[in-house]
Protein backbone atom coordinates (compact mmCIF):
# COMPACT_ATOMS: atom_id res chain seq x y z
CA UNK A 1 0.00 0.00 0.00
CA UNK A 2 2.81 2.40 0.92
CA UNK A 3 4.52 1.80 -2.45
CA UNK A 4 1.25 2.54 -4.24
CA UNK A 5 0.91 5.82 -2.33
CA UNK A 6 4.48 6.79 -3.22
CA UNK A 7 3.78 5.97 -6.87
CA UNK A 8 0.61 8.08 -6.85
CA UNK A 9 2.49 10.96 -5.23
CA UNK A 10 4.41 11.03 -8.50
CA UNK A 11 1.41 12.59 -10.28
CA UNK A 12 1.26 15.86 -8.30
CA UNK A 13 5.07 15.82 -8.02
CA UNK A 14 5.39 15.79 -11.82
CA UNK A 15 2.84 18.58 -12.07
CA UNK A 16 4.85 20.71 -9.63
CA UNK A 17 8.14 20.04 -11.47
CA UNK A 18 6.67 20.83 -14.89
CA UNK A 19 4.90 23.93 -13.51
CA UNK A 20 8.25 25.23 -12.23
CA UNK A 21 9.69 24.68 -15.70
CA UNK A 22 6.90 26.22 -17.75
CA UNK A 23 6.14 29.10 -15.37
CA UNK A 24 9.82 30.05 -15.46
CA UNK A 25 9.69 30.14 -19.26
CA UNK A 26 6.55 32.30 -19.16
CA UNK A 27 8.02 34.66 -16.55
CA UNK A 28 11.36 35.05 -18.35
CA UNK A 29 9.71 35.67 -21.72
CA UNK A 30 7.34 38.20 -20.15
CA UNK A 31 10.24 39.99 -18.44
CA UNK A 32 11.92 40.27 -21.85
CA UNK A 33 8.90 42.07 -23.32
CA UNK A 34 6.78 39.20 -24.63
CA UNK A 35 3.08 39.53 -23.75
CA UNK A 36 2.07 36.21 -25.35
CA UNK A 37 2.42 33.96 -22.24
CA UNK A 38 0.19 36.30 -20.21
CA UNK A 39 -2.34 36.57 -23.06
CA UNK A 40 -2.52 32.76 -23.23
CA UNK A 41 -2.98 32.47 -19.47
CA UNK A 42 0.37 30.77 -18.89
CA UNK A 43 1.92 33.33 -16.54
CA UNK A 44 0.54 31.41 -13.58
CA UNK A 45 1.60 28.87 -10.96
CA UNK A 46 -1.66 26.95 -11.44
CA UNK A 47 -0.44 23.41 -12.37
CA UNK A 48 -3.57 22.72 -14.42
CA UNK A 49 -2.56 25.45 -16.89
CA UNK A 50 0.73 23.62 -17.53
CA UNK A 51 -0.67 20.08 -17.49
CA UNK A 52 0.07 17.88 -20.50
CA UNK A 53 -1.37 14.35 -20.12
CA UNK A 54 0.96 12.48 -22.50
CA UNK A 55 4.04 14.10 -20.99
CA UNK A 56 2.83 13.27 -17.47
CA UNK A 57 2.05 9.62 -18.29
CA UNK A 58 5.43 9.12 -19.97
CA UNK A 59 7.27 10.72 -17.07
CA UNK A 60 5.39 8.59 -14.58
CA UNK A 61 6.13 5.45 -16.63
CA UNK A 62 9.76 5.98 -17.61
CA UNK A 63 11.01 9.30 -16.20
CA UNK A 64 10.89 11.08 -19.56
CA UNK A 65 8.17 13.67 -20.01
CA UNK A 66 7.19 17.30 -20.24
CA UNK A 67 4.56 19.88 -19.38
CA UNK A 68 2.43 21.82 -21.83
CA UNK A 69 4.97 24.06 -23.63
CA UNK A 70 4.48 27.79 -23.15
CA UNK A 71 4.12 29.67 -26.43
CA UNK A 72 6.53 32.59 -26.70
CA UNK A 73 7.29 35.13 -29.41
CA UNK A 74 10.94 35.89 -30.03
CA UNK A 75 9.88 38.77 -32.28
CA UNK A 76 9.01 40.76 -29.16
CA UNK A 77 12.48 40.54 -27.62
CA UNK A 78 14.88 43.45 -27.94
CA UNK A 79 17.66 40.96 -28.60
CA UNK A 80 16.02 37.91 -30.17
CA UNK A 81 18.91 35.45 -29.88
CA UNK A 82 19.62 36.36 -26.26
CA UNK A 83 15.91 36.16 -25.44
CA UNK A 84 15.44 32.75 -27.05
CA UNK A 85 18.50 31.39 -25.21
CA UNK A 86 17.32 32.72 -21.85
CA UNK A 87 13.79 31.37 -22.23
CA UNK A 88 15.23 27.98 -23.25
CA UNK A 89 17.96 27.67 -20.61
CA UNK A 90 16.52 29.29 -17.46
CA UNK A 91 13.61 26.84 -17.01
CA UNK A 92 16.12 24.00 -16.75
CA UNK A 93 18.24 26.05 -14.34
CA UNK A 94 15.09 26.62 -12.25
CA UNK A 95 14.46 22.86 -12.13
CA UNK A 96 18.02 22.29 -10.93
CA UNK A 97 17.71 24.96 -8.22
CA UNK A 98 14.35 23.61 -7.04
CA UNK A 99 15.71 20.05 -6.97
CA UNK A 100 18.03 21.31 -4.22
CA UNK A 101 15.24 23.32 -2.56
CA UNK A 102 12.84 20.39 -2.36
CA UNK A 103 15.56 18.00 -1.24
CA UNK A 104 16.43 20.39 1.61
CA UNK A 105 12.71 20.63 2.45
CA UNK A 106 12.46 16.83 2.46
CA UNK A 107 15.32 16.71 4.93
CA UNK A 108 13.71 19.40 7.11
CA UNK A 109 10.42 17.48 7.40
CA UNK A 110 11.88 13.98 7.43
CA UNK A 111 9.76 13.12 10.48
CA UNK A 112 6.60 13.63 8.34
CA UNK A 113 7.11 10.66 6.03
CA UNK A 114 4.53 11.34 3.30
CA UNK A 115 5.36 15.04 2.99
CA UNK A 116 9.07 14.27 2.90
CA UNK A 117 8.48 11.60 0.26
CA UNK A 118 6.44 14.07 -1.81
CA UNK A 119 9.25 16.64 -1.72
CA UNK A 120 11.75 13.94 -2.70
CA UNK A 121 9.60 12.98 -5.70
CA UNK A 122 9.44 16.60 -6.83
CA UNK A 123 13.22 16.85 -6.56
CA UNK A 124 13.61 13.65 -8.58
CA UNK A 125 11.34 14.80 -11.40
CA UNK A 126 13.09 18.16 -11.46
CA UNK A 127 16.31 16.20 -12.06
CA UNK A 128 14.62 14.28 -14.88
CA UNK A 129 13.60 17.54 -16.56
CA UNK A 130 17.14 18.88 -16.24
CA UNK A 131 18.59 15.83 -17.99
CA UNK A 132 15.96 15.45 -20.70
CA UNK A 133 16.04 19.08 -21.72
CA UNK A 134 19.58 18.51 -22.98
CA UNK A 135 18.21 16.14 -25.64
CA UNK A 136 17.66 17.76 -29.07
CA UNK A 137 14.14 16.40 -29.56
CA UNK A 138 10.92 18.44 -29.51
CA UNK A 139 9.49 19.61 -27.14
CA UNK A 140 12.76 19.69 -25.18
CA UNK A 141 14.45 23.08 -24.75
CA UNK A 142 17.69 21.97 -26.41
CA UNK A 143 15.97 22.40 -29.79
CA UNK A 144 15.39 26.10 -29.03
CA UNK A 145 19.04 26.49 -28.04
CA UNK A 146 20.06 24.90 -31.34
CA UNK A 147 17.84 27.38 -33.22
CA UNK A 148 20.19 30.13 -32.02
CA UNK A 149 23.54 28.31 -32.07
CA UNK A 150 23.24 26.43 -35.37
CA UNK A 151 23.55 28.12 -38.77
CA UNK A 152 20.06 28.87 -40.10
CA UNK A 153 20.33 26.49 -43.09
CA UNK A 154 21.49 23.61 -40.89
CA UNK A 155 18.75 24.23 -38.34
CA UNK A 156 15.99 24.34 -40.96
CA UNK A 157 17.25 21.04 -42.40
CA UNK A 158 17.21 19.61 -38.88
CA UNK A 159 13.60 20.63 -38.12
CA UNK A 160 12.40 19.18 -41.44
CA UNK A 161 12.98 15.79 -39.82
CA UNK A 162 11.55 16.84 -36.43
CA UNK A 163 8.59 14.42 -36.41
CA UNK A 164 10.71 11.52 -37.63
CA UNK A 165 13.33 12.21 -34.94
CA UNK A 166 10.56 12.33 -32.32
CA UNK A 167 9.14 8.98 -33.42
CA UNK A 168 12.56 7.28 -33.52
CA UNK A 169 13.44 8.69 -30.12
CA UNK A 170 10.16 7.51 -28.54
CA UNK A 171 10.67 4.06 -30.05
CA UNK A 172 14.18 3.93 -28.61
CA UNK A 173 12.79 4.95 -25.21
CA UNK A 174 10.24 2.15 -25.47
CA UNK A 175 12.99 -0.38 -26.27
CA UNK A 176 15.14 0.60 -23.30
CA UNK A 177 16.99 3.84 -24.06
CA UNK A 178 15.10 5.49 -21.21
CA UNK A 179 17.24 3.47 -18.80
CA UNK A 180 20.35 5.32 -19.98
CA UNK A 181 18.83 8.75 -19.35
CA UNK A 182 17.18 7.68 -16.11
CA UNK A 183 20.64 6.56 -14.99
CA UNK A 184 21.98 10.06 -15.61
CA UNK A 185 18.97 11.60 -13.81
CA UNK A 186 19.53 9.19 -10.90
CA UNK A 187 23.18 10.21 -10.68
CA UNK A 188 22.20 13.89 -10.53
CA UNK A 189 19.47 13.12 -8.00
CA UNK A 190 21.75 11.15 -5.69
CA UNK A 191 24.42 13.85 -5.97
CA UNK A 192 21.91 16.48 -4.83
CA UNK A 193 20.64 14.15 -2.08
CA UNK A 194 24.20 13.70 -0.81
CA UNK A 195 24.51 17.46 -0.42
CA UNK A 196 21.03 18.18 0.93
CA UNK A 197 20.23 15.23 3.21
Amino acid sequence: MYQLIIFLLGIPAIMVATTIHEFTRAAVSTALGDSLPKERGRLTLNPLRHFEPIGLILMLACGFGWGKPVETSGLRYKNRNRGVLLTAILPTVANLVFAFVFMFLASAVSNIVLLSSFFVRIAYYCCCLVVYNFIPVEPMDCVKVLSVLMPANTYFKFIQYEKMIQMIFLLLLFFGLSGFFVGIADTLYYGIAAVAL
